[in-house]
C-alpha cells in the first residue's frame, strides 16, 4: 500500500482510527500500568540487590574517579528517578530522530502531505467541528486560567515548592516550545474549512506539547497526593485529554503528524525531567 493509499484509507475512517488508537493507548496504559503495582516493588528489590552486590566490586576495579563519582550519584538517586531521566533521554532522542525526518523528501514528511490532503477531502464538517471543539483544550487561553487555578491552590495550600515547580514547568515549557518553532521555522499545512484559525510556525505542536506537559504533571501531582485505586483513572484521563488535543490538530489540518509526535517527543521529555527533579525533593524531604 503506497504513502497516499494509506493515509486516504486512514481519513475516510477517521472515527474508527482515533477510536482503536486511543483504545489501544489505554489499554497498554493500564496493563503497564498494572504491571508495575503487581511487580513494581520486585523489581524495584531486584534491582537495588544487583547494585549492592556490584557496589564492593565497583570501588576495587581501575574505573575513573569521575565514573565511580557518577555511580555514586546514580545508586543514590532511586529506581524512580532514574527511569523518569531514561524516558527523558529517550523522549529527547525521539525529538531529534522526529526532526530529522520532516523534509518534504523523507518519508515522515511525504505521509504528513498526504495525510493533510486525504483529511482536507474525507473530514465531514461534523468531525470538524467536534474536534474544533476539543482542540480548545490544549489552547493556552484554556490551559493558562487552569494552570494560575492550579498554582492558586497549591499556594492556598502552602505547597510552596509545588507552587515554584508547576509554575516554572509550564511557563518553562510554553516557552520552550516557542524557542523551538523558531528554530525549524516550518510552514503549516494550508487549510480552507474555516473551523480553526492558527499563525505562526507549526513545529513541534504547541497545543500538543501544552496538553501533555500541563496535564502530564497534573496527573503526576495528583497521583502522589491520592490513594492507589485513583491512580489508573487518573492516569486514564490525563492520556484521553493527551490524545484527544493531539489527534485535533492533525484532524483540523493546522498541523502535521509529525508536527504532533514532535509535541509529545518534547512534552515527554519536558515532563520526565521535571518529574525527576521532583522525586529527589521528594527523597530528601522524606529522608
Amino acid at each position: 500500500m503506497t504513502t497516499e493509499k494509506f493515509a486516504e484509507f486512514l481519513a475516510f475512517h477517521l472515527w474508527a482510527v482515533v477510536f482503536v488508537i486511543t483504545l489501544g493507548m489505554l489499554v497498554v496504559a493500564g496493563l503497564l500500568w498494572h504491571a508495575l503495582q503487581r511487580y513494581g516493588g520486585r523489581l524495584v528489590a531486584l534491582a537495588q540487590g544487583v547494585i549492592d552486590r556490584v557496589r564492593p566490586h565497583a570501588r576495587r576495579l581501575p574505573i575513573p574517579g569521575a565514573v565511580q563519582s557518577l555511580w555514586q550519584i546514580a545508586s543514590g538517586l532511586g529506581i524512580q528517578v532514574l527511569v523518569s531521566l531514561a524516558v527523558a533521554v529517550v523522549a529527547c532522542v525521539g525529538f531529534v530522530e522526529i526532526a530529522e525526518d520532516i523534509g518534504v523528501e523523507d518519508d515522515l514528511g511525504r505521509f504528513d502531505v498526504a495525510l493533510t490532503e486525504a483529511l482536507s477531502w474525507h473530514a465531514t464538517e461534523a468531525q470538524l467541528r467536534i474536534f474544533a471543539a476539543v482542540t480548545d483544550l490544549g489552547d493556552k487561553d484554556f490551559l493558562l486560567p487552569l494552570g494560575i487555578v492550579i498554582a492558586s491552590f497549591m499556594l492556598f495550600r502552602r505547597r510552596w515548592y509545588l507552587a515554584a515547580a508547576w509554575i516554572v514547568a509550564t511557563a518553562g515549557g510554553a516557552l520552550a516550545n516557542v524557542g523551538l518553532k523558531a528554530i525549524f521555522e516550518r510552514s503549516r499545512p494550508e487549510h480552507l474549512h474555516g473551523f480553526a484559525s492558527v499563525s505562526g510556525w507549526s513545529f513541534p505542536s504547541g497545543h500538543s506539547s501544552g496538553s501533555f506537559i500541563v496535564y502530564g504533571l497534573l496527573a503526576y501531582l495528583i497521583v502522589i497526593h491520592s490513594k492507589p485505586r485513583f491512580h489508573l483513572p487518573v492516569a486514564a484521563i490525563a492520556m484521553l485529554l493527551i490524545v484527544c488535543v493531539g489527534f485535533s490538530r492533525v484532524v483540523l489540518q493546522v498541523h502535521y503528524f509529525s508536527d504532533v509526535l514532535g509535541g509529545y517527543a518534547f512534552g515527554a521529555a519536558w515532563v520526565a525531567a521535571w518529574i525527576a527533579g521532583l522525586e529527589i525533593f521528594r527523597r530528601r524531604s522524606i529522608q
